[in-house]
């Protein structure tokens, strides 16, 4: 006759000694509990091991800042002044100025992110994704003070409106 394998025996959990466990730290074998216990990417761990930093691709320092915003100021007015030259705003709505808008856009979000990634060391994160939004305002109120528009027409500037949302979509998007 065979007899069943006996199981390990009870261990206590190392914060709270009196709850019995069969859980142990993937990482330094220390017996946690399920109210311990805390899901990482490489298993489960106790509050100890899991307690890991922010990676260092989200953390900015002041240098990090001050490239970034000096990045998406010469950008911003460069691109700004070379589109306000190129492509005056328009009060008319046109799917031909919209997909303009769009196309340019991207360009720009997509300039913006990639310049970011070489000047921030490919820093990211919701810090340089506000940088770069702010680099496509930029953008567009170069365009138009370039462009000489009137106050009433830049506020029905459909085209740098959709060059704004498109341009701070994709940076927002490849800087995350």
């Amino acid at each position: 006759m065979s007899s069943a394998p006996t199981p390990p025996p009870a261990t206590r959990c190392a914060r709270h000694p009196d709850v019995e466990t069969g859980l142990a730290c993937g990482r330094c074998e220390t017996p946690i509990c399920p109210k311990c216990l805390v899901y990482t990417p490489a298993g489960t761990r106790c509050p100890d091991c899991a307690a890991i930093g922010r990676p260092k691709m989200y953390i900015l320092g002041p240098l990090d800042y001050a490239r970034a915003v000096a990045t998406v100021v010469v950008v911003g007015l460069a691109v700004g002044g070379l589109y306000g030259i190129v492509l005056s705003p328009s009060p008319r709505i046109g799917l031909f100025s919209l997909l303009i808008g769009g196309a340019a856009g991207y360009g720009v979000g997509a300039a913006i992110a990639a310049l970011l990634d070489v000047t921030t060391s490919r820093k990211r994160g919701r810090q340089i994704q506000m940088v770069a939004a702010g680099g496509v305002v930029l953008v567009w109120l170069t365009r138009l003070v370039v462009s000489g528009v009137p106050l009433e027409w830049a506020l029905r500037d459909f085209t740098g409106f959709a060059l704004m949302a498109v341009a701070i979509s994709v940076a927002s998007q490849r800087l995350r």
